[in-house]
Order: C-alpha cells, then sequence, then structure tokens
C-alpha cells in the first residue's frame, strides 16, 4: 500500500512540474509579447540583408514595393503584414517595426509558412515534385486543380561594358491536376491535351462562344472555363 501512495505522490510531481514548466513558458511568451510589441510566431526568421552588388531590376514579385497581406505560419493567421516575395530565392520577406519603433526585415522560414493571401492571390506550399520551388499561386482547387509557379533569374549581361548582373522579368508557369496527375499547360494545345475528345469538343465551344483567345486569358478567365467544365462536363 504504501509503495502504491509513494508511485501517486511522484507521478503527481512529475505531472505538476510539466504542467508549471508549460505555464511557465506560455508566461514568457506573453510577456515578451506584452514587451516587444511582437509575436515570436510571426517574427521568427532571420534577417533580410538587400544585395549589395550591382545588380539592374529587383528580385521581387511584380513590383519592387511591398505588398498587404495576411500571412498563416504555423496555424496562427496574422492579418495586414507587410511583405515582398523575393522570387529569385524563392522567400518572402517580413517587414515590422520592433519594440523601439525601428523598421525591420526579415526572411521568413519557408518551412513554417502554411499560406499567404494578398487582395487576389493566394501563394500556398507546392507539392508537386516536379517544380523546384517551394511555393505556387493557387487558383482553382476542386476536381481540377489549377496553379501558378513563379520565378526570375539573375543573369550577366554581357552585352553591358562593363558586364553586370541583372534580373529577368517575372515569369510563370501553368500547371493542372486532373484525375490526380500533375499536367503543365503552355498554350490551347497542350492545355486540350490533357482532357477527352468530348470534353476538348465542348471547351473548344465555350471558347468560341465567348470570343476568348487561349493565349490572351487572365486568370479570371481560366477561373470561368474551369468552373464551365466543373459544372458542365464533370
Amino acid at each position: 500500500m504504501q509503495k502504491v501512495i509513494l508511485f501517486i505522490c511522484i507521478l503527481l510531481g512529475f505531472l505538476h512540474q510539466g504542467w508549471g514548466q508549460n505555464k511557465s513558458i506560455d508566461s514568457l511568451r506573453i510577456s515578451y509579447d506584452q514587451l516587444y510589441g511582437l509575436d515570436v510566431i510571426l517574427t521568427n526568421g532571420k534577417k533580410y540583408f538587400p544585395d549589395s552588388r550591382p545588380v539592374t531590376g529587383h528580385p521581387f514579385w511584380k513590383s519592387q514595393d511591398a505588398f498587404s497581406g495576411s500571412l498563416t505560419i504555423s496555424g496562427s493567421t496574422f492579418m495586414n503584414q507587410q511583405l515582398k516575395y523575393d522570387l529569385n530565392k524563392q522567400q518572402f520577406v517580413l517587414f515590422y517595426s520592433n519594440y523601439n519603433g525601428q523598421p525591420c526585415q526579415i526572411i521568413l522560414n519557408n518551412t513554417a509558412i502554411d499560406s499567404v493571401r494578398t487582395e487576389n492571390c493566394l501563394f500556398i506550399p507546392n507539392t508537386n515534385r516536379d517544380i523546384p520551388l517551394p511555393f505556387v499561386q493557387l487558383i482553382s482547387k476542386k476536381n481540377l486543380t489549377y496553379y501558378i509557379s513563379w520565378n526570375k533569374d539573375l543573369i550577366l549581361n554581357t552585352l553591358e561594358t562593363p558586364a553586370i548582373y541583372e534580373y529577368t522579368k517575372d515569369y510563370s508557369r501553368s500547371y493542372l491536376t486532373y484525375k490526380g496527375t500533375d499536367y503543365r499547360f503552355y498554350n490551347k494545345s497542350s492545355f486540350l491535351r490533357i482532357f477527352t475528345q468530348k470534353e476538348r469538343t465542348s471547351i473548344k465551344k465555350y471558347l468560341s462562344s465567348n470570343h476568348l483567345k487561349f493565349m490572351k486569358m487572365n486568370d479570371n478567365d481560366l477561373r470561368k472555363l474551369i468552373s464551365f467544365y466543373e459544372q458542365t462536363l464533370n
């Protein structure tokens, strides 16, 4: 009987110690947030240093200016964050003010990012092994999944004297997941080859009746085309 009582006391001691440690960690995090005004989940990364080499252009998605978006990291969502997406290095840069009110920039950990959402774009972790990039832009995800990868290259311009480095323009690649298989498409022919003959005929009629030129279609046009497939063909 004494051994049983001793075992229960030891077990309760371990449980109390573990609860106390968790409570201490939670209290430490709350104190940190109150003192610095920052969330340690959000500001978890390494300091960002702009490229100091002489180079023309910039490595960022669409614009050199930061964009406002909601950022989900390790299950926690942070609204109205100022971000840049470095397409060349494939990393998101977060702008924030430290506890002294000084502007700071950090490179967020790619593996911790669940999603980045702007007003009309959503970036998610890439799961296509054929794409050597950590993120893709998700356009539509139902029976058909449509997504885009974005990149920029840093090249040496040997036509200049002396030669200088420059960033290329943004370039993208479009993909469609159809019946569990990922396909890359780059024009009307490669898009239609994904589908069955019956589906191709219906898609051609849709494009013709809506006066759509495939190479001039924007993301919204493709969303509508995929919605047509979902509602009519599937």
